[in-house]
């Protein structure tokens, strides 16, 4: 067995391995998890699998359930360092057992014994372009209790570093866990030997920046002080004081290329589903933005490229979504002059005098009846806003200017709801198309509905008997297909079959399509650690809030019709739900985890009944509904 050696990142693993001969009488097999996976989870978690029916069967001593279709499932307490799944099937006189190794191989290092710098923990870690002027945060991890610095060698200079407090890590427990949303790691888990500092970069004649890192023990003086005066004793004081007086050091291995203020660098987008993040990898500032749109590039960490979109906003793409334009390229800059509305028969128009293509960010605000549109790179001469007589959509728009090159426009709504939006460029101006929700459909027989069975080629989870979700989720669709085609309606399928079909061709499809309503089928599972006998049921998510209302009728049908626990519906930043130009939900059938579930998604009835819930909750949708709880708290949300 090769255990993961990351002794840095607190991923409580398991590396399970399968000893032992599986009889076949009984057939006995574990699905979940797999021989040498890696799993997180920190005191209990789940092992799920099959059997033949009607067979009694025993987990570590714990008796298990086994569903009359032979799934079956446990959630048992684990413990640090070589544990063991012993599992035990018998039927009459034959039995079959197994056994399943667990091992913790990656435990947080806290040793104090010795002075070190851990390999591979040094930050950055990868490739940094930077200007003189900005921040660098530097980190590496070591002995705890220590004195950490660095040392900048081109300027001979040296940072003071901290060490932070004990770290914790994120777990999906803290989503999925209806008891808690803050759910502690164990002290004995926690990272310590944190070392953060923070390194202004100077101005220099080198072309890089040199790093080493060192860790010296603490002093007589500080023993002393943690003896008399700290909180916290879990600290080794003597095997602290018993540390030879030296001082170490580890040179950062990242490359740091410092940029020249005097080169202006121009990046331009080329792909018009490129998504703008906070930092790299991170949430979503900007999405969709159209190829073409040129900004500034200030710096690069790792395969991330950093932008100045405005003096103050900062973003990032992947560096494969453009081209580094030659050096010294100019930088667009627009003042709009004219805003103008044009009515037309499904959309009002938008349309800003801008002189060059310009990223934007679109916020909805449902408690003002607004939309909000920022434009970086663009400042305002606004002379005029001329509005279509005809337009029964917008109340009327106004334009801000809060800082430089951040241009505003708020576009007040006469209802509030709307059914989607559509943000481009025509040439070099741009375009906001606002489309309403329609107040003439009285039954779906008018809309042109998207389904979208998750998952192909990718399996998805899978159930103890072996069913995929992908199965799954094609079959509950075509269900949905037939019975919305009986109702009248239009419907386009992104998959009906096995074929394969890539995540980001999903929307791409349905907004070629112009699709009307967008409806991603799945059927969930859980991260690990979790417990699946108390988290589980229908969910829906939404990702604009011009889809919420939509999700939460379809919830709320859901949870009416069919006798599954509610898992809550949720705001969930996934691609499918991404595009603006309709309402667009994922929902969250059923769990396939769990053997009850598993066996009512292979069955006609429960198909059916879910594709009935469904369309009752978009009909109960387009009539419009009474404000709930949930309402107000969304548009609460909204507005912190």
């Amino acid at each position: 067995m090769a255990f993961l050696k990351h002794s840095m990142i607190l991923v409580i693993s398991f590396l399970v391995i399968a000893i032992g001969a599986i009889a076949g009488d009984l057939d006995l097999k574990v699905v979940y998890p797999k021989p040498d996976q890696n799993i997180r989870a920190v005191d209990s978690t789940f092992i799920f699998g099959a059997v033949k029916p009607g067979s009694i069967l025993t987990v570590n001593d714990t008796d298990v359930e086994v569903h009359e279709g032979g799934g079956w499932l446990a959630f048992l307490p684990v413990k640090s360092g070589p544990f063991v799944f012993n599992l035990s099937a018998s039927n009459g006189d034959i039995r079959d057992t197994m056994s399943v190794v667990v091992n913790f191989p990656v435990l947080p290092n806290n040793r104090c014994d010795s002075l070190y710098i851990s390999s591979g923990s040094q930050a950055p870690h990868s490739e940094l372009w930077i200007k003189p002027g900005d921040r660098i945060d530097l980190s590496f991890s070591g002995t705890p209790f220590c004195n950490g610095f660095a040392i900048i060698e081109n300027c001979d200079d040296t940072i003071i570093m901290t060490e932070a407090d004990p770290g914790n890590y994120y777990s999906g427990r803290s989503v999925f866990d209806s008891i808690s949303g803050n759910i502690a790691t164990p002290e004995s888990l926690l990272i310590r030997g944190q070392y953060r500092g923070s390194l202004l970069v100077p101005e220099l004649n080198d072309d890089s920046l040199q790093v080493t890192f060192g860790l010296y023990p603490p002093s007589f003086d500080q023993l002393t002080w943690h003896r008399l005066y700290s909180s916290d004793h879990t600290i080794p004081l003597e095997t602290l004081a018993g540390l030879p007086p030296k001082i170490i050091t580890n040179r950062l291995g990242a490359t740091i290329k410092l940029l020249n203020h005097k080169d202006r660098m121009v990046f331009r987008l080329k792909d018009s589903l490129t998504t703008i993040r906070t930092g790299p990898g991170k949430g979503y500032l900007c999405i969709q933005q159209p190829a073409g749109i040129e900004v500034e590039l200030v710096g690069k960490k790792g395969r991330w490229l950093k932008l100045q979109l405005a003096p103050n906003q900062i973003g990032w793409v992947p560096d494969t979504s453009g081209v580094i334009l030659p050096s010294n390229s100019a930088l667009p800059h627009s003042f709009v002059n004219l805003v103008r509305t044009n009515s037309f028969e499904n959309r009002t128009t938008v349309s800003v005098s801008t002189s060059a293509r310009h990223p934007f960010r679109v916020v909805e605000n449902i408690r003002e009846k607004s939309i909000t549109i920022y434009f970086y790179g663009v400042d305002s001469d606004v002379d005029w806003i001329r509005y279509d007589n005809d337009d029964r959509l917008i109340d009327h728009i106004v334009w801000f200017q809060d800082e430089p090159s951040v241009f505003g426009l708020k576009i007040y709504l006469i209802e509030g709801k709307i059914w989607g939006y559509d943000g481009y460029y025509v040439g070099e101006q741009f375009r906001f198309d606002i489309k309403p929700k329609p107040t003439v459909y009285s039954s779906i027989s008018e809309l042109r509905f998207v389904l979208d069975p998750g998952h192909s080629p990718d399996r998805g989870a899978v159930g103890p008997t072996g069913l995929t979700e992908a199965e799954a989720n094609l079959e509950i669709a075509l269900v949905l297909a037939k019975m919305l085609r009986i109702e009248g309606a239009e419907v386009v399928m992104t998959r009906d079959d096995a074929s394969p079909l890539p995540l980001y061709d999903r929307p791409k499809i349905a907004m070629r399509a112009k699709g009307d309503i967008f409806i991603s089928i799945h059927n969930n599972a859980l991260p690990d650690g979790t417990n699946p006998f108390v988290n589980n049921g229908i969910s829906v998510f939404y990702y604009h809030p011009h889809s919420a209302d939509l999700a939460n009728s379809v919830h709320d049908a859901m949870t009416r019709n069919i006798d599954l626990a509610d898992h809550g519906w949720f705001y969930g930043n996934f691609a499918v739900n991404r595009p603006t130009q309709y309402p667009a939900i994922l929902v969250e059938c059923a769990f396939m985890m769990i053997p009850e579930q598993e066996a009512m998604l292979k069955t006609k009835s429960f198909r059916k009944r879910i594709a009935s819930a469904i369309i009752e909750g978009v009909k109960d949708y387009l009539r419009g509904r009474p404000e709930t709880q949930w309402d107000r708290i969304l548009k609460e949300s909204y507005n912190r």
